[in-house]
């Protein structure tokens, strides 16, 4: 398998299609950081793409090439194995662009115990958010996450600086390249410090995934759904579809999406295993 260098809209149209996890989708279109292997770099049909921000896995293209499926086995163990230790991770986390993948990882990964669990993507649907109340505690204030907030940032005017600039690096890579492309909105304390944020997280195409944070002292407060509701509904202003991910068993994710006014699009599976 070959390691591309570079990841943009050719590899995108040759790997994904209209029902892709957008989230590995952006990072194979080259906005969102992770690596990309594919069978042949002059005409790629099959590739493992590695997300930094999810830390996970997606096999994408042709579930039915012989030759890159043939190799699957000794390329987890020979490169990604190492890979993820490198990173100090113990465990193969992965999901696959359709399901007629399944078979063949399964007997590639025969000799090992595969866990799984279950994901929920929610959407938005247009106009629909514009109905929503938008109920902030009278304590905070609300602030999009642009130019002049980054500025203010960056001048020692806000407070937990750390905690929205770590979030947005992990998905972005850098400041600088969610502001290019993405959108966000963080809730702020009279003394002006950043408690909850929700930001465009991964772009694939029109549709940006949600990533929402809620400092651990501010929770249930209903801030996350709050400023939730702002970002969708600046999405709805640029044309942009909102993609929500979180686990099934994390009722307070999909309590929260679903206070945002967004609709349960389909489920799907992850699966792991450790070394």
């Amino acid at each position: 398998m070959i390691l591309l260098n570079e990841r943009n809209e050719w590899l995108a149209h040759k790997l994904a299609h209209a029902d892709s996890d957008m989230m590995f989708a952006g990072v194979v279109v080259g906005n969102n950081p992770g690596q990309v292997w594919v069978d042949n770099e002059q005409n790629p049909s099959s590739a493992i793409v590695w997300s930094s921000g999810l830390g996970g896995f997606n096999f994408m293209g042709s579930a039915g090439n012989t030759y890159f499926n043939q190799s699957i086995e000794t390329f987890i163990d020979h490169e990604m194995i190492p890979f993820l230790r490198n990173k100090n991770i113990h465990s193969f986390e992965f999901s696959v662009d359709t399901d007629d993948w399944f078979p063949t990882i399964y007997q590639a990964f025969e000799n090992r115990k595969i866990e799984e669990s279950f994901q929920y993507v929610y959407k938005s649907e247009m106009n629909r958010i514009d109905s929503l109340y938008l109920d902030i505690p009278p304590s905070y204030m609300t602030a999009e996450i642009d130019d002049a907030f980054y500025d203010e940032l960056n001048n020692g005017g806000l407070k937990n600086a750390e905690f929205l600039v770590n979030y947005i690096e992990q998905y972005w890579g850098t400041f600088d390249n969610y502001l290019g492309k993405g959108y966000g909105y963080a809730a702020l304390t009279e003394d002006k410090e950043i408690v909850s944020i929700a930001v465009s997280s991964f772009i694939f195409s029109s549709t940006h995934a949600i990533g929402v944070e809620t400092h651990e002292a501010y929770k249930r407060q209903g801030l996350s759904s709050s400023i939730a509701q702002l970002l969708i509904k600046k999405f709805n202003e640029n044309n942009i579809t909102a993609w929500w991910d979180c686990m099934e068993s994390n009722m307070a994710s999909r309590k929260t999406a679903e206070k945002a006014g967004l609709f349960k699009a389909h489920r799907y599976k992850i699966n792991w295993f450790n070394f």
